[in-house]
């Protein structure tokens, strides 16, 4: 039971890993670049890791359509682009397509700054990453309701024994 990151909350992280990864058998096996983002700041959110996965080869399997997969390879594409640049720019130097050894060396280790977000599926929850901000952004984590002193409302019971 990890605690999630609050939605909507900006961190400071660094990428742990960077490497490409094979999706479902189902699927055809697409491949992706899977990122492994660790949290260092604030510190009450420190060692925290949000995952990431950027389809910027292969459509995304869960597209509903070509249209929607082509733009979501489009934004992982900007996304990897804004990753490195902020990172120094090593995988665009390099051109042409990245091995793990390259994403690694290129990514791992730099701090930047990302928004989180926070995902439900049925009963699972989760945090992604929305945005990526340059080193020295801001920071800031939304108060929540557990942090307020939790649920506010008044609880009526009638078997108060007065």
């Amino acid at each position: 039971d990890i605690e999630l990151i609050p939605d909507g909350s900006t961190v400071a992280a660094f990428i742990k890993e960077a490497k490409w990864d094979e999706g479902r058998e189902e699927d055809g096996y697409p491949n992706f670049i899977k990122i492994q983002w660790m949290v260092e700041k604030p510190e009450e959110l420190a060692r925290r890791v949000v995952f990431q996965k950027l389809w910027v080869k292969a459509p995304d399997p869960k597209a509903k359509d070509s249209a929607k997969a082509d733009a979501k390879r489009d934004k992982a594409l900007a996304t990897l682009a804004t990753i490195d640049a902020n990172a120094g720019g090593k995988l665009a130097s390099n051109g042409g397509e990245p091995n793990d050894d390259q994403l690694a060396l290129a990514l791992q280790n730099k701090e930047m700054v990302i928004s989180v977000k926070v995902w439900e599926m049925g009963d699972a929850k989760g945090n992604w990453v929305s945005a990526i901000r340059p080193k020295g952004t801001e920071l800031k984590v939304p108060e929540t309701k557990e942090a307020k002193g939790g649920n506010t409302s008044k609880d009526i019971d009638d078997d108060i024994p007065f």
